[in-house]
């Protein structure tokens, strides 16, 4: 019995230094950082990293800006009946044909 324990022991250590062996021969696995290669890159904005999303964002903010200079076209829920304030003489909100 004690033999045995003694071979077994004997083989455990045998294989740690086996082991410790081919660690330092083996290479080292590169890291993300090595594997990306970017350098001194910029940090990008969020919206900037998904093209997508960035183009619907402008689309959105093009729709706004374009608000303020084309008025809304307004649907007729009811029959004209009139300007409820009265017709202002002074206002003119008419485009001039070419």
């Amino acid at each position: 019995m004690e033999e045995r324990q003694k071979l077994k022991r004997k083989k455990e250590e045998n294989s740690t230094e086996e082991k410790a062996l081919e660690d330092q021969n083996a290479k080292r696995a590169i890291t993300y950082q090595i594997a990306k290669n970017r350098g001194l890159t910029p940090r990008r904005k969020k919206i900037d990293r998904n093209p997508r999303v960035k183009h619907r964002e402008k689309f959105r903010k093009a729709k706004i800006r374009r608000r303020g200079q084309v008025r809304e076209v307004r649907r007729e829920e009811q029959r004209y009946t009139g300007e409820l304030s009265g017709i202002r003489a002074g206002v003119k909100k008419s485009i001039k044909l070419k």
